[in-house]
Formats: structure tokens, C-alpha cells, sequence
């Protein structure tokens, strides 16, 4: 299993389960810098921009894996206030990822939010095919990354999963 933004809010914990559950060498954690004082410290660990697409596609043929799990990804605040570097790291690298995938025949994981949806939708018993207008870069970020997922499962049979998750602290 490759790990992209391991580093990040889900990564490190997502990880260490995933290493409990299949060891460590079946689990190579990625992301743009080192892991200091991190619990993935002195373990096995690559250095990855998702941007990077080729450097992507070597560092996943090298570990032989069949399943990525893409959370690379900038938070809310951050694209709020760089809708450009959003965009380019959000949606980028989740075609980079998914490209990935498609080229190696992996199977795919990536998050979604509830920051998918916006004001006009409806709040009580919201169902799982709604109106998703978000207003925020982030949440346009996840609603684009929905849809190039499905697409991905459509036209090339992807194995693409995903959960939207509620506000994460």
C-alpha cells in the first residue's frame, strides 16, 4: 500500500494501523518532506511531491504495490488563501495519483469532505446524490475530485473508493 501525505492529518495515524495490519514493508508511507519527529521516523519512507508525475509513477513501480491510498492534499485555510497552489496540488495531484493507478493497475483510495457540499444543501436526511455547491476552493477541490474519480472508474475501470468525511480535528 503507497501512502501519499503521509505526513498530514490522516496520514500518520492511517499509517501506523496499515503497518500494524500488513507490516511494515507492505507499507510505504510518501510525502513532500521527512518525517521529523514523526512516529514514521527511521522507517521506511520516500520523499514524493504529487505534482511530480514520473517521480510518482518510479517510486510506485519500484515498491510493487497494488493499492494507493492518495491523501496528499492542501487544507481549507491553506487554499483559501492560494486558490492556484489549491488547485494545482488538490486536483494535480490527484490526477497524477490517479493516472498512477490507472498505469499500474492499482487499487485507489482518496478522501472526500463534507466541505463537498455547500449552503444550498440540504442539511436534514441529505442523501447521497445532492446538490453539492460548495464556496470554498477546498470544497470545489473535493467535488472535483469525486467526479474525477467516477470518471476514472467509468472510462478506464479504476477500482476508485472514497469516504467523505465530516470536519476532521
Amino acid at each position: 500500500i503507497i501512502v501519499t501525505g503521509a505526513l498530514g492529518q490522516i496520514g500518520t495515524e492511517l499509517t501506523l494501523k496499515l503497518r500494524e495490519l500488513y507490516g511494515e514493508d507492505n507499507v510505504l508511507p510518501t510525502d513532500i518532506k521527512e518525517p521529523v519527529d514523526s512516529p514514521l521516523e527511521g522507517k521506511p519512507f520516500e520523499i514524493l511531491d504529487v505534482t511530480d508525475y514520473e517521480e510518482m509513477v518510479r517510486i510506485c513501480k519500484e515498491f510493487n504495490g497494488d493499492t494507493m491510498m492518495h491523501l496528499a492534499a492542501l487544507l481549507s485555510a491553506t487554499c483559501e488563501k492560494d486558490p492556484q497552489l489549491a488547485w494545482n496540488i488538490n486536483m494535480g495531484g490527484l490526477v497524477n495519483a490517479l493516472e498512477t493507478a490507472r498505469t499500474l493497475n492499482l487499487q485507489f483510495f482518496t478522501p472526500s469532505s463534507i466541505g463537498s457540499f455547500g449552503p444550498s444543501t440540504p442539511k436534514d436526511n441529505t442523501p447521497q446524490t445532492t446538490i453539492q455547491r460548495p464556496v470554498t476552493m477546498y470544497g470545489v477541490n473535493k467535488v472535483s475530485g469525486e467526479l474525477l474519480c467516477n470518471y476514472y472508474f467509468e472510462k478506464f475501470g479504476v477500482d476508485t473508493r472514497g469516504v467523505r468525511f465530516p470536519g476532521l480535528i
